[in-house]
């Protein structure tokens, strides 16, 4: 019985050790598995092969080896997941033990683009190998780098990093010692190809239909007046033309399914004119009847009183007293004709779209003063220079009595600081501030502060 025991002891200790061992081993290797397993990496924003080296402790080729990735190029995209190897893991010992190297002494004038071209590796490649940050360019002659390759290839090395150093110094190309070559012609790649692109899309978007016609632009006009003078809009204008910033005279336009013709816009500002002459020529003959009017009746009193003298001569003294005083009443002139408003509203439209240009009084660029004595002077009327000296042209008036053609002011009388041409309706015309055109505006959303009726 007691041998029996022991026997029973004996085996139920040794299934416990067993049992023991195993799970041990089992953690063991469970251990071993997990320190052995890659790590899982989500590429963001700014993110390289070689600061995934940097950060993980591994080698860039471990991690572009595993992961796929061209050792060229060593191009990864932001949302990328790669495969980071661990420190152990024999693939990273691999790299470290069956990668030669030798070393390069940094001269005069060298980058690390120049040496990586000398050597036929890469810049992330270096900066590896000799534990450099991602964002480090500088390096310094008498610096010792480690570049990979057999040592017997140095000197060829150091030949071919002269003659590259000789083109360098040709092309004139200083500031490779501070920036990243590559990094400056893939921004150079990018911009040519963006302006080449932006250049096509452009020439893509010219429309000529086959109802067009041309037109060369003259000094003073601009692509409102011009759309005005065809009926088409200053967007089917830039459609059918490729327009800079500034429409220069001697351009040739394509107007495209035009409306009207120049000559029937001149033959209506031609009849607007004319109108306004014959106004002006109506008032100036109601002016010279009235004068004629009074002369006859000044030499019918002069009769009259000769007669008197002569029928009545206790009584000419008297009549001679009182003419004089009679005189001056009936010799008073009659008032200068006013200019016609409309005549003026519809001149002024001729300008919209002149670019304001501070000082300016000439259609190649007006400001506020300049616009409103501008179209007055076309009508033979001085309204002075500026702000000032234009509220005295005519009558003050209130904004609510203004008519077509009156002048609109802003600010205290005496120190204005805006002017305009109101056309009515609620609506004025003025060269409003830098950076705009001569444009139609409303007094709704820019109450004057008064107004003046030219005289």
């Amino acid at each position: 019985m007691f041998y029996i025991a022991v026997v029973v002891i004996l085996n139920h200790t040794a299934k416990n050790i067993l049992i023991g061992t195993a799970g041990a081993a089992g953690l063991f290797l469970a251990s071993a598995a997990t320190a052995n397993a890659d790590t899982a990496h989500k590429v963001v924003k700014n993110d390289t092969v070689w600061d995934l080296s940097q950060k993980y402790g591994v080698s860039v080729k471990s991690i572009e080896t595993l992961n796929k990735i061209d050792q060229n190029s060593h191009l990864i995209v932001t949302g990328q997941t790669l495969q980071i190897p661990a420190k152990n893991d024999a693939r990273q010992q691999e790299d470290k033990t069956t990668e030669a190297t030798h070393e390069v002494s940094v001269k005069d004038g060298d980058s690390l683009w120049l040496i990586a071209q000398a050597e036929n590796t890469t810049v992330d490649k270096l900066r590896s190998l000799n534990n450099l940050k991602a964002d480090e360019h500088l390096i310094y002659p008498g610096q010792t780098l480690k570049v990979p390759g057999a040592a017997q290839a140095a000197a060829q090395t150091q030949m071919t990093s002269a003659d590259t150093q000789q083109a360098s110094a040709q092309t004139q190309q200083p500031a490779q010692q501070n920036t990243s070559a590559d990094q400056t012609q893939q921004a150079a790649a990018t911009n040519a190809q963006t302006q080449q692109e932006a250049s096509q899309q452009q020439k893509v978007q010219v429309v000529v239909s086959a109802n067009h016609t041309t037109h060369t632009v003259v000094s003073g006009e601009s692509l409102w007046s011009i759309a005005q003078a065809y009926g088409v809009t200053v967007d089917s204008l830039r459609q059918s033309n490729n327009l800079g910033a500034t429409l220069v005279a001697g351009t040739t336009l394509t107007i495209n399914d035009p409306t009207k013709t120049p000559a029937q816009q001149q033959t209506q500002a031609a009849q607007q004119q004319t109108q306004a002459a014959q106004q002006q020529t109506q008032a100036a003959q109601t002016e010279a009847s009235t004068q004629t009017q009074q002369t006859t009746q000044s030499s019918n009193n002069a009769q009259q009183q000769q007669t008197q003298q002569q029928s009545q001569p206790s009584t000419s003294s008297i009549q001679q007293q009182s003419a004089p005083a009679q005189q001056p009443a009936t010799q008073t002139p009659a008032a200068s004709s006013s200019i016609s408003g409309s005549a003026v509203a519809a001149y002024a439209q001729q300008f919209i779209g002149v670019p304001y240009v501070s000082g300016g009084k000439t259609p190649s660029g007006f400001d506020c003063s300049g616009f409103t004595h501008y179209v007055y002077a076309h009508f033979g009327k001085e309204i002075g220079g500026w702000t000032v000296p234009q509220e005295s042209a005519g009558t003050q008036i209130s904004v609510s009595q203004a008519q077509v053609g009156d002048l609109l002011f802003w600010g205290a009388r005496g120190n204005t600081y805006h002017v305009a041409i109101y056309l009515g309706g609620g609506q004025y015309i003025a060269a409003p501030e830098p950076g705009q055109s001569v444009k139609i505006g409303n007094i709704r959303y820019f109450q004057p502060s008064f107004a003046v009726h030219v005289n």
